[in-house]
């Protein structure tokens, strides 16, 4: 997990395998950088949203399509209600060795199947 900071905790997360979701997280896919510290992402659901991009990442860390971040979506229901366009906020951006231990882990798996049935 990581710790709340500045960027050396960031570079520390980097280094760290596990990703573990919190209440209120999730994970989401890059769908396209719209600029201005915003871009927007797709859920496991297939819907998309506006997320922020805050700025301790810059300079630290880049994403581009097809990335994965966790974001924290708690309030994005009532985001949508009342008429804002910026649903989430991203808290982690996961690397490419951190998706494939995802992608193996059981739970995983089970999202994979609810998805599809």
């Amino acid at each position: 997990m990581a710790a709340k900071g500045g960027r050396k905790n960031l570079k520390r997360a980097v280094n760290d395998e596990t990703v573990i979701l919190q209440p209120g997280q999730s994970i989401m896919q890059v769908v396209s950088l719209r600029g201005s510290n915003l871009i927007e992402v797709l859920d496991a659901k297939g819907e998309k949203a506006l997320a922020i991009f805050p700025a301790k990442f810059q300079n630290s860390m880049w994403i581009k399509r097809g990335s994965f971040v966790v974001v924290d979506d708690g309030g994005r229901e009532e985001a949508i209600e009342s008429g804002r366009k910026v649903a989430c906020v991203v808290l982690q951006v996961i690397f490419h060795e951190q998706v494939r231990v995802l992608q193996k882990s059981p739970e995983c798996k089970e999202m994979q199947k609810e998805n599809q049935g």
